[in-house]
Order: C-alpha cells, then structure tokens, then sequence
C-alpha cells in the first residue's frame, strides 16, 4: 500500500476515533479503490479504527490480493456464509457489547447485504458511513484530478463521435453503441451509467437511455456520456439538432449556455451551493422559465458518477459550501420545454482557488448534424 493511501486511511481512523466509531466495512468498489487502492470485483474490507486493514477474498484470490495490495492480512472464504463468518469473528474479537461499524448506505450496497448482515450481527450497530467518507473523498487530490481528466478527454472523444453518427434515421440505440465502442477502445473501463440518447419528444426526458426509436430530421437529441478511467468517472451532456434548430430551440439552448456560465461564475471555494442555484434559477426567471426550474444544476464526480455535494438525492447538500479541490458536473438538470424539445450541456469542471477549470472541452455551441 503505497503512501497516498495510508494517509487516506490515517484521516479515516481520526474521524472514527472522534466519532466513536470502531470499523468500516468495504462492500463497494468506489470505497475499495479509494483506501486501498485496488480495483477488484466483490471487494470486501475492514479498516479498524486502529491498525492495518483486513481484506476479504475468495480463496484463489488472497495472494494476489496481497501482491496488489502489499497487505498480508487478507482472509479467504469460498462461500458468503464464510465471508459473514469471517467478519463476525473479527468483531467479536474487538471484545466490545455493541461495537458500532459503519458501513455505506447509498447507492453502491445492495439492501439485501446490509440485512443479511444485520441478520448475522444483531450486537452490531450500523452507522452511515457517509460522515466519514464524504468529506475526504469530495476533495480530490491532483493524481485523482489526473485520472478524472482522463475521463473526461475520453468524454470529449464520445461526444466527437456522437456528432459523427447522429441523423435522421439512426436509432438511438445505434448511436450509444458507437459511442461507448469509441471511448471502450480509447482507454475506458466501462461507462458509469447507461448512456443517455434522447431524441425528439424524449429530450424532455430529465433521465433517459437509449432506445431503437429512429431520430428524424428536427429532432434535438441529448446526449450524456459518463466514461470512467481507472475507477474514476467524467460527465459530460451536449445537445445536438437534427438540421437547422427552430429559433425558439434555439433560444432556449442560448439561456442554458447562459444559466452555465452564471453557475460557474458564481462556483467559488465558500460559496454555498443553494446560492449558486439562486443565481442560475434568476436566470430562468428572466428568460421567462422560472417555473421550469429543477433544482440540482452541479453534483460531485469522481469514484461515483454523482457523489457528495448531490443534492437532488440528499437535500442537505444544497447547503455545503463548495471548496477547492472538488470536482464538479455542472449542467445536471434538462431545461424542457413541451413543443419545442429538451436542451442541456453539462460539464467536468475542476474547483481551484481561483474558480472552476474544464476538464471536459466538447464545443458547446449548437451541434447540428444532417
């Protein structure tokens, strides 16, 4: 375990400490490869609040797991009920009535894990990890930021061939599958998220997938692409128009470029992000679509696609004040407007000292293709 890791680890085990808690239980690949540096399927870890980790793997894995990790505890199992029994011995050895391990309750853990394991630890408490965790990993670090920029050069590289292939007749479908075969044999791991291709009536779409709907001459089609490198992810959204946009189109790309651009003035370290979407929700209200406003313009990137601060899922977030060193995806939301499409363009950006810097770099003028 290289230098830049155990120091994540020595922070972890300060908080846990003031915190009272006494183990963080790894079950998701994001946690993994931030504390210990590995990428692997099934990754299971404890991190005590003191010492070295310990690492869960199926058996013929462990001396891997110790070459990759330079960690000699790595204990095997073959099957999940000696993983639990494992991990249930570990705790029990702490010699406490009620130790209090945390654990990530987001996304990432599937629920059937977490009460499995309650099941077979009824002494344990479960805690959030979300305390620990988040504020370390929402300040990126710059061989983080390296690999974030890497994503998003492969981002840039997915809109390039979007714009290549995008017309009038082409599904959906056939677009996203040649985008993610370009940013795939570019360098990718795989994307974070299924891609977005939505065209026509479904630009309104404020999520979206791609489907083997034909894109015909008119559409606007949004495109979100998510390439991760190395375990880290970019998010990058541009809007194309099938022809020449109506005026009205083209007005309503115009005031989101706009409602960017106040959002990445406004992005300073201390700001708090409800005032930053205080500005960009004025900007609407202008352009006479206050009502169409979805709050949750900017969310984290990194390990996650969307990561802390990401308010549309925790509210609470609107409330943290951005800093230096986060990574930001600014243009989260669709600006939709019924009879004339859907438009947004979203971007990778950098916090630093002195404001946001794109990693992502894709035009973002009006893309029309025939």
């Amino acid at each position: 375990m290289d230098a830049i890791h155990e120091a994540r680890i020595a922070r972890l085990q300060q908080t846990m400490a003031a915190k009272d808690v006494d183990a963080l239980l790894i079950l998701t690949a994001a946690d993994y490869v931030y504390f210990i540096g590995d990428l692997r399927r099934q990754p299971r870890a404890i991190i005590p609040r003191e010492g070295r980790p310990i690492l869960l793997a199926f058996a013929p894995e462990v001396e891997e797991a110790q070459l990759a990790t330079g960690l000699a505890d790595v204990r095997p199992y073959s099957a999940m009920h000696e993983m639990m029994v494992a991990i249930m011995g570990y705790f029990k050895s702490l010699g406490k009535e009620r130790p209090k391990v945390a654990v990530e309750m987001e996304f990432a853990t599937p629920a059937f894990l977490l009460e499995r394991f309650k099941l077979a630890n009824p002494r344990v408490q479960l805690v959030d990890s979300k305390p620990l965790v988040s504020p370390l990993r929402q300040i990126k670090a710059p061989e983080e930021v390296a690999l974030i920029a890497k994503a998003a050069e492969l981002a840039d590289l997915g809109i390039e061939r979007a714009r290549q292939v995008i017309g009038a007749g082409v599904t959906e479908a056939e677009v996203a599958l040649e985008v993610e075969y370009a940013v795939r044999k570019a360098g990718a791991d795989r994307l974070g998220f299924p891609m977005f291709v939505n065209s026509g009536p479904r630009s309104l779409w404020l999520h979206g997938m791609a489907t083997d709907k034909r894109i015909e001459p008119g559409d606007l089609v949004i495109v979100d692409i998510g390439p991760v490198y190395r375990g880290y992810n970019a998010d990058i959204c541009r809007t194309f128009s099938v022809g020449e946009p109506s005026e009205q189109a083209r007005e309503l790309y115009g005031l989101y470029r706009e409602m960017q651009a106040v959002a990445l003035a406004a992005a300073r370290p201390g700001v708090a992000l409800h005032q930053v979407e205080a500005q960009t929700e004025q900007v609407l209200a202008r352009g006479g679509h206050k009502e169409r406003y979805l709050r949750g313009l900017m969310h984290g990137v990194g390990l996650g696609f969307e990561e802390t601060p990401f308010p549309t899922i925790f509210p609470e977030d609107i409330l943290l004040p951005l800093q230096t060193g986060m990574v930001l995806a600014v243009g989260h939301t669709t600006l939709a407007v019924p009879g004339i499409g859907g438009v947004r363009v979203e971007d990778t950006v950098h916090l630093t000292e002195s404001g946001p810097v794109y990693l992502t770099h894709a035009p973002r003028e009006t893309i029309i293709t025939v």
